[in-house]
């Protein structure tokens, strides 16, 4: 699998619908003296290869020894703010220009998020759909593990640039949904499309909030006024894991329903709960890597329904498809949008996600984790 995998991502040139401009290559050589490498270039492909192969190896080692959960290595879920760095993160990333992210995201959803191209490797690595099919597949999938049924009331934390509500509102006219999101760049664009009745967003049935989650209070925010609470996306950067479920718990009546999807690792690296020691907080300040089962265990004021770990190749395939489409519009990027230190920073951050967390060990190490919750009756 990992030679499939590697052969992959050596066919991988730069995605776009026309051959490359003389602009677009002039940039790409220009960037090439700058030790900047394309996607799908000879040097991006021996980086990517090596780092596949050294991490598949200290993966197997390490997933050997690591057991226990967090609280074994001093480690709470329980402390300190809801989450952290929310304004360095934002500044960092998620409030990067609104070209940077059009030039790689689907066309479709704006998804920021982990595609869905199949349950096993093998159906992953041969699949031949689109990355705007694959994001529909994702919602697909979500909404029916969610058991959405068409008539609820939904609260989507971190909602990004709107790609789940699009999806619902296109797919269930009896559906409502409030939105938060504390980047300015993402709210932005959805309140652009709020006004656009040809988008489902400008259908009536979408109320947006800016802000942070941790911050409003749940009075503001409705208490017990929904069915429904989604969060996609959102816990890779939660601190404090009780807080966050108190907070969501205020929002729903008993026996409401959460749903999770977020990055996960399936043994445990208690390395990866402090981005500060590692290249995490360089692209994510605050983020951290959950270990799967950490999530089943918050169980204050919701009891677990199910959960899934999703291979994480399906993540790979879609970090593959952001970086080709980001080289194949680089002439649009190129000192107009980012500097030649700002492309380094983002072909990096593509790079490593694939090559670190998503590829080595068929997906098993690094994935997706998704959960299913039911508000308890009583909470004590």
């Amino acid at each position: 699998m990992m030679v499939r995998v590697l052969n992959r991502a050596a066919r991988s040139g730069c995605c776009r619908t026309s051959p490359l401009t003389d602009t677009a290559m002039d940039c790409i050589a220009q960037l090439k003296q700058a030790g900047i490498h394309a996607c799908g270039s000879p040097e991006s492909q021996r980086y990517e290869k090596h780092l596949v192969r050294y991490f598949t190896r200290e993966y197997r080692q390490l997933a050997s020894s690591r057991n226990g959960c967090l609280e074994d290595y001093g480690i709470s879920t329980r402390e300190g703010p809801m989450w952290q760095q929310t304004d360095a993160l934002m500044s960092q990333h998620y409030d990067e220009r609104p070209e940077f992210f059009r030039t790689f995201l689907d066309n479709k959803y704006r998804a920021y998020s982990m595609a869905w191209y199949g349950a096993t490797p093998d159906e992953i690595m041969a699949s031949t759909v689109t990355l705007e099919e694959a994001q529909r597949a994702k919602f697909k999938l979500i909404c029916e593990r969610a058991q959405v049924r068409g008539d609820e009331r939904i609260f989507s934390i971190g909602c990004g640039f709107a790609p789940l509500e699009t999806y619902l509102l296109e797919n269930y006219p009896g559906i409502e949904v409030t939105g938060i999101t504390p980047s300015k760049v993402q709210a932005d664009y959805i309140r652009q499309h709020m006004q656009d009745p040809a988008h489902p967003l400008g259908c009536g049935r979408m109320k947006l909030i800016h802000g942070d989650f941790a911050a409003v209070s749940t009075v503001e925010l409705g208490e017990a006024s929904y069915d429904l609470v989604f969060a996609i996306g959102m816990f890779e950067h939660i601190n404090n894991l009780q807080d966050a479920f108190r907070h969501i718990a205020a929002l729903l009546p008993a026996a409401g329903r959460c749903f999770l999807h977020l990055i996960v690792s399936r043994p445990l690296f208690p390395q990866y709960m402090d981005s500060s020691n590692t290249l995490i907080g360089k692209y994510f300040p605050g983020g951290r890597i959950w270990p799967f089962s950490e999530l089943q265990q918050q169980t204050d004021f919701f009891d677990p329904v199910d959960s899934w770990y999703v291979n994480g190749l399906n993540y790979w395939r879609t970090l593959d498809e952001w970086h080709r489409r980001f080289w194949g519009n680089m002439d649009s990027l190129y000192e107009q949008v980012l500097s030649v230190e700002a492309i380094r920073h983002w072909n990096d951050y593509f790079m490593l996600c694939k090559t670190v967390l998503f590829a080595p060990l068929e997906g098993s190490v690094y994935g997706n984790g998704h959960y299913l919750f039911r508000r308890k009756l009583l909470v004590g």
